[in-house]
Formats: C-alpha cells, structure tokens, sequence
C-alpha cells in the first residue's frame, strides 16, 4: 500500500489518498486536483506526476 499527503507538494490541505499502486494514487490525485484546486489536466505536467511519486509513502498493512 502506498499514501500520498496534498500537502506534501505545497497544497495548503489535508487530503490523504492511500492505495495499492501508484497508478490508482495519480488517479485519486488529478480528480481530487481537478474537483478541489480548479487543476486541469494540462496542469498535470510529468514533472508534477515525477513530484507526486517521489512524496507517496509506504504504508505497513496491519
């Protein structure tokens, strides 16, 4: 499983996406980005997607 924190790429808010890969993560984050920050998706830029993977997180499966 892998976490992703908003905030960890300079967002001032408390979303938290947990997944099981990266790829349902970056998902998770343009909807939010798109609903929540007015992003589009030329604002995704593969730089922004390199951002957003090096900030995920492992997450311990209980």
């Amino acid at each position: 499983m892998l976490s992703f924190k908003c905030r960890d790429v300079g967002f001032d808010c408390d979303y938290v996406v947990v997944e099981d890969n990266d790829t349902e993560i970056i998902k998770k984050v343009m909807e939010h980005g798109k609903r929540d920050h007015n992003l589009n998706s030329n604002d995704f830029t593969p730089s922004l997607i390199d951002n957003i993977r090096s900030k995920m997180q492992k997450v311990e499966d209980n």
